[in-house]
């Protein structure tokens, strides 16, 4: 019998002994390490990436799970996350480091109660007190079922100068090739100077403490007045209301955003908007974001005299944002109510490239270039031809922010719109100097 317990006894010691010494070649290994060095440095994609192919060699490996955790974690890939952490407790359930942040991922979940239990269990282990005091605060928070209930105010005021308000053409006079080239003067670019001021809130709550939406009401006022013409002014009245449901588990963001817009202008060509717009959001990594939203707008214009510039536009776009920069694209069409306005019909094709840099923590430089192609539907008779228009515009912009609520951006805009017919053709140049004071209440 002595000589059978022995036996066994050199067995298991035997397999624990290759166990050990198997583990300690996993992570002496250059594999390993290379992958540590990695999350230690911050590159949390390269890490996540060497320590996934680990661990499909070494799939019960403690170490290696551990490490993919965190570095899913990171990367905000909470089920992968929630898997690993699960792997490493079924070999080590005292790995208490691992059971917290398998707590914090089942909080980031949703599953409250789940994590309750995983904290309180970690508060078992002999850990340090600045440790404990943080896990206490994961409690409170599993514990907290409040309903988001937040409001925010903007306010904002500027000047701005612009060069061409009128959108005076480059060339001085023009040619009408359907009215036997008939020369026609045009008005030069008149330049002013205007004065900005905004206010906007936005309430946000949630619908239910149990469900992941919310819904947030946007309300926003703009007022332009131009210093020297006011047929140049501007006013602008927005009610916007979003429908958003937050999908933690897939890194998702579904809206639906409903607007009624009033716009008032100094020439009285005074009009109303409508608009519905969904989207959806996902996060592809830590680094990365993919969006796509449609949108249908109607516009309605109040005096019987402009009725014929009504029209509705219905667009799709989609951008796609890694780290710094941002590419979107958009695609829309224009289509009249009534009437035999010409330059109404139209498709736009828009290409955004948006750049922005942290020159200090308090220092920010924004780059903006957008090239817009719009091809019309219809022939117009004064130029005998169908036109298109060909619109850039490049923005660089440099803000200061005083401090969490105040921001301070000066801004200069150069505008060039092309076209196959001379009396579109314009240039612009604005600068802008505006300060928004933003706050909670």
């Amino acid at each position: 019998m002595r000589k059978y317990i022995f036996f066994v006894f050199i067995i298991f010691f035997n397999i624990y002994a290759k166990e050990l010494k198997n583990n300690e070649y996993i992570t002496t290994s250059n594999e390993f390490i290379f992958a540590s060095s990695q999350y230690k440095l911050g590159n949390y994609i390269s890490a996540y990436e060497k320590f996934n192919k680990l661990f499909l060699k070494y799939s019960d490996n403690v170490d290696i799970n551990f490490y993919l955790g965190m570095s899913a974690l990171k990367l905000k890939l909470y089920d992968d996350a929630s898997a690993a952490f699960e792997r490493v407790l079924i070999k080590k359930p005292d790995f208490h480091r691992a059971r917290l942040e398998y707590a914090r991922v089942l909080l980031i979940l949703g599953f409250k109660e789940e994590a309750k239990k995983e904290f309180l269990e970690v508060l078992k282990y002999p850990i340090p007190q600045n440790v404990r005091k943080n896990i206490q605060e994961y409690i409170k928070l599993a514990q907290n079922n409040k309903e988001l209930n937040s409001t925010f105010i903007t306010l904002g005021f500027g000047f701005l100068y612009d060069s061409n308000i009128n959108s005076g053409v480059i060339q001085d006079t023009f040619n009408l090739p359907g009215f036997n080239n008939l020369e026609v003067n045009m008005d030069k670019a008149k330049s002013s100077l205007s004065y900005t001021s905004l206010f906007q809130i936005n309430h946000l709550h949630s619908i239910s403490k149990d469900l992941p939406f919310t819904l947030k009401h946007s309300g926003t006022f703009f007022y332009k007045n131009q210093v020297e013409d006011d047929k140049y002014n501007f006013t602008y009245f927005s009610y916007r209301p979003t429908l958003f449901y937050n999908d933690n588990k897939t890194n998702s963001e579904y809206s639906l955003e409903f607007g009624f817009d009033k716009i008032l202008t100094g020439d009285k060509a005074d009009f109303d908007t409508y608009l519905i717009t969904p989207k959806y959001k996902k996060l592809i990594n830590k680094d990365t974001i993919f969006s796509i939203y449609s949108s249908f707008q109607e516009f309605h214009y109040k005096h019987k005299i402009d009725r014929e510039k009504n029209y509705s536009k219905k667009l799709i776009g989609a951008n796609i944002k890694y780290k710094d920069f941002t590419y979107e694209y958009i695609i829309d069409k224009d289509h009249k109510d009534l009437g035999q306005r010409s330059d109404i019909d139209k498709n736009s094709y828009t290409h955004l490239f948006y750049y922005s840099y942290d020159i200090q923590s308090t220092l920010v430089l924004n780059l903006k270039f957008q090239h817009k192609q719009i091809e019309y539907k219809e022939k117009d008779l004064f130029f005998n031809n169908v036109r298109k228009d060909y619109n850039n515009q490049f923005y660089i912009g440099l803000t200061k922010i005083i401090d969490k609520k105040d921001f301070l951006t000066l801004s200069y805009t150069k505008t060039k719109n092309n076209s196959n017919q001379e009396a579109y053709e314009y240039k612009r140049d604005a600068v802008y100097l505006n300060y928004i004071w933003r706050f909670r209440l």
